[in-house]
């Protein structure tokens, strides 16, 4: 006691006076406001962002307080068992519907056996289904992670090193998309191979032809339809010839994987 609270009591005879002194003056034994105070704090409990521990304890704290209000004095000890139990399912009942809405699914489960699970069995079980969502969490976060980290990687023209290991290699000319048996450098270039068209040279002559169709039927066009096809015609010749006059010049020399059958 404070000493200002305990010095009325330093001469009272024995403990038991003591006892009923303090009782007397401050016990909240059917304290009507108390009750109240404490029953609204239960009813309006919510985990929120408190882990299942935390949130269990400071229910069994407003519990215990609760308990302090009342004095029961049963006459017949299975009266004071089956309303004991009956309390404990309340209890329960309040404890399950204050918890986060991720953990319905075991709320459902306790829920569904019969008899009910103890105040404590319970705290337990919710408690392992907590750690196992956060381990399972985790997990998830971890692969969505390393997904991204792999699709950044590839964004950037870096394969990992998974997908390298999935690529045909040649072990003779040290290069990808084939194999040794059918490495041109040591087995020669099949006869009927052509080279082929690249991408960049097809989309060149079709946005071209496009062009030259939509300012043909166009009124506003300066030239006439015969003029832009004479034009088209220059320039997919100049396309043509160029990129090739300038490889043959350079000395490129395409692989197998340049080539199509």
């Amino acid at each position: 006691m404070d000493s200002s609270i305990g010095k009325p009591y330093l001469f009272l005879p024995t403990a038991k006076d003591v006892w009923e002194a303090v009782r007397d003056c401050y016990s909240d034994l059917e304290n009507s406001s108390q009750i109240y105070e404490l029953k609204t704090q239960l009813w309006q409990s919510k985990q929120g962002d408190k882990d299942a521990t935390t949130f269990y304890n400071l229910m069994v704290t407003l519990w215990q307080e609760l308990d302090q209000c009342y004095e029961d004095d049963w006459e017949n000890p299975n009266d004071a068992t089956r309303f004991k139990k009956r309390e404990e399912n309340d209890r329960v009942y309040v404890f399950l519907a204050s918890l986060n809405q991720e953990l319905d699914e075991v709320c459902d489960r306790i829920l569904g056996r019969k008899p009910l699970a103890s105040m404590r069995e319970v705290f337990s079980e919710v408690r392992r289904e907590e750690s196992r969502r956060k381990i399972m969490l985790r997990n998830s976060d971890g692969i969505r992670m390393q997904e991204a980290e792999s699709s950044a990687l590839i964004a950037k023209g870096h394969e990992p090193e998974g997908e390298k290991k999935k690529r045909p290699w040649c072990d003779h000319c040290r290069r990808p998309w084939h194999t040794k048996e059918t490495c041109w450098k040591l087995h020669g270039k099949p006869p009927n191979s052509k080279k082929k068209p690249t991408g960049e040279g097809r989309a060149f002559q079709t946005s071209n032809a496009e062009n030259v169709e939509q300012k043909g039927n166009s009124e506003s066009s300066p030239f006439t339809k015969e003029q832009l096809e004479h034009l088209y015609k220059l320039f997919t010749t100049k396309m043509s010839v160029t990129p090739s006059s300038s490889l043959a010049q350079k000395g490129v020399e395409f692989g197998e994987d340049d080539w199509q059958f």
